[in-house]
């Protein structure tokens, strides 16, 4: 015969390959895994409630009747510091007579009893010292914000590390690469849903902490009797501070599934996690080396991104004179410190775990 039996339409199909599942579309499988875990709606359930909490407690401490009584009790002390500073020149009087006996006694004209700082113990405290401002929602949304992005990342850290960790255990992982080789691709589709579910997650935690600073304020305004002043303006507006507090979560979260991808087990993952934060960030970061390890821990520096900069004491040793002497300072870590130093970070564990994962045999 000559013929073929094969039609140009039909060679023309067989030429035709697969294309396989598009990045995006790995993605959007990854995350619909992540949504249907039972860990995942625990983390939304905890971050529903500890937002629940941190809300109650502010307008547990905003409450008229709550400012009222503090206004009262510092009325009280500004009455009693006056009575006694109607006994201050006698107390530095004292003060400057016993110095002069000690150092007579011993010699040394060097002796201090601090009495001319008396005077500083003295200066009158304003209310914003002790906590007596207007609730404006603004600021208790700053106030909080902070302390709720770190509760969100340590959720979803593990909630992260947990979501790739649990397909080495189970095999799933296995058999996906078989219906899909490209380990890159899968490894990095795994890595961004790690971060667009951190992103969701702290997208709901902050706005339902934004929602419940409003209404906190707008129930606890106090009456126009009670002279209370408002809280000192924000460096930043309240949407810089949440978006910098969202990528916090997220880099907690990508952090998460790539040291899953380098540890392979959820129970490995927890037990480093808890063990660098109390061996370094609780305890190594201010008993070693005078607090001068702080620029290099993650606690200070993600203060450092939130806060736009961050305070701490460290030791500084000199030597004047030929005598070495140390004392404590105050030391800044910048916000370009913080936010370098986290990008570096998260960029560094996901480049290696995702060239390890590439190499690495998978059952």
């Amino acid at each position: 015969m000559s013929h073929s039996l094969l039609t140009p339409e039909s060679h023309a199909k067989s030429q035709v390959r697969p294309k396989g599942t598009s990045f995006p579309g790995l993605v959007g499988v990854e995350l619909r895994r992540l949504w249907w875990r039972r860990l995942t709606k625990a983390v939304l359930l905890g971050v529903v409630v500890f937002t629940g909490l941190m809300v109650y407690g502010a307008y547990d401490q905003s409450r008229p009747e709550t400012l009222a009584q503090r206004l009262d009790n510092y009325e009280v002390m500004l009455a009693d510091m006056e009575r006694q500073k109607q006994d201050l020149p006698q107390m530095i009087e004292d003060c400057r007579s016993a110095q002069a006996q000690e150092r007579e006694r011993t010699g040394d004209p060097a002796i201090d009893f601090g009495c001319e700082q008396m005077n500083a113990q003295f200066e009158t405290p304003t209310m914003e010292d002790m906590g007596i401002s207007l609730p404006i929602a603004d600021t208790i949304t700053a106030n909080l914000a902070s302390y709720a992005a770190f509760v969100y990342a340590f959720l979803v850290l593990i909630a992260m590390g947990s979501f790739v960790a649990a397909e080495f255990s189970t095999g799933a992982l296995g058999n996906w690469l078989t219906f899909k080789p490209q380990r890159v691709r899968v490894a990095l589709s795994k890595l961004v849903a790690a971060g667009v579910g951190s992103a969701l997650v702290a997208a709901l935690g902050l706005g339902l902490l934004n929602l419940g600073a409003r209404m906190v304020a707008t129930i606890n305004r106090p009456d126009s009797d009670l002279e209370i002043p408002a809280p000192p303006p924000l460096d930043d507006s309240v949407a810089e501070l949440l978006v910098r507090a969202v990528l916090v979560v997220v880099a907690a979260g990508v952090l998460g599934a790539a040291l899953a991808l380098l540890l392979r087990h959820t129970a490995g993952l927890v037990g480093l996690l808890l063990g660098y934060l109390v061996v370094v960030e609780f305890i190594a970061v201010n008993a070693f080396f005078g607090g001068r390890l702080n620029p290099w821990a993650i606690t200070p520096n993600a203060n450092a991104f939130l806060g736009k900069g961050y305070t701490y004491n460290a030791e500084t040793c000199t030597t004047v004179d030929g005598n070495f002497s140390c004392t404590y300072a105050q030391h800044e870590i910048s916000y370009t410190h913080g936010w370098v130093y986290l990008l570096v970070l998260v960029l560094g564990v996901s480049t290696a775990a995702v060239l390890v994962f590439r190499r690495r045999d998978v059952t």
